[in-house]
């Protein structure tokens, strides 16, 4: 039997901008709501009931034991996903793609707002995304 992780240090404040950003990174048939039921493999998972405000089905983007769901905190919205599945989406890779799209949005919103331009430097793995206006 496996258990759902929680990553509670990873929030997103807009729930339109982060359907948006998942769309980005490949997710399909995005679930948004209140409450949304979780689905799971194991059958003792689903006695636990869990729910989230949004939910990516399994089979989606590499996620086989469970749905992927971002719960509703003080914070913002938290994913919570399998902890089985945590490797195999999007190669271990899903919490960082994720953030670096809804990231991407974030600066897009920004710019569309003050009317600026956004300019990127590349320097090795980190990229700097400033915004001019």
């Amino acid at each position: 039997m496996s258990k759902y992780l929680a990553f509670n240090e990873v929030v997103f404040k807009d729930r339109e901008m982060l359907v948006q950003a998942l769309e980005d990174i490949g997710c399909q048939n995005v679930k948004a709501g209140t409450d949304l039921p979780m689905g799971r493999y194991f059958a003792e998972q689903r006695e636990q009931n869990q729910t989230a405000d949004v939910v990516i089905p399994r089979h989606s983007i590499g996620n086989s034991f469970g749905d992927i769901g971002f719960v509703r905190t003080d914070a913002g919205l938290a994913p919570v996903l399998d902890e089985y599945d945590e490797p195999r989406v999007l190669g271990g890779q899903f919490v960082a793609r994720l953030r670096a799209a809804y990231n991407e949005r974030a600066v897009q919103k920004v710019a569309a707002r003050v009317r600026g331009t956004i300019h990127r430097a590349v320097t090795g793995n980190v990229t700097k995304i400033k915004v001019r206006f």
